[in-house]
């Protein structure tokens, strides 16, 4: 079963209750609102999904998510996108991810979510 999670997402309540929600799980969580940060991480090989917020301070999420899918090394970390952008299903394809789950989330669905890919 996977046990580590990467949550980028810069609005620290947001991040916080994703935190808890996951911990409560079982799951073990790396909260970080800094990709730069996040880069490091995942290639130290401590991550074994991300969840990704779009719009983050600095860096865009799309961004981050097409870097991911573009390294050899990182590339079969599943990515899923976590934003209220309307057009979240569209820059999910674009960037790669894995899957997406829209703001405002029921919590059930988010660890559902979680769940698929452990």
């Amino acid at each position: 079963m996977m046990k580590r999670v990467l949550i980028i997402e810069d609005e620290p309540i947001i991040a916080e209750m994703m935190s808890i929600l996951l911990e409560t799980e079982g799951y073990t969580v790396i909260s970080l609102a800094d990709t730069g940060w996040a880069r490091q991480k995942l290639h130290d090989k401590e991550v074994d999904l991300v969840m990704l917020d779009l719009n983050l301070d600095g860096e865009a999420g799309q961004s981050m998510c097409s870097y991911i899918k573009a390294q050899d090394d990182l590339k079969h970390i599943p990515v899923v996108l976590v934003s209220g952008n309307s057009d979240l299903e569209q820059i999910s394809t674009d960037c790669g991810a894995d899957d997406f789950i829209a703001k405002p989330f029921d919590l059930d669905h988010f660890i559902g979510k979680v769940q698929a890919f452990s």
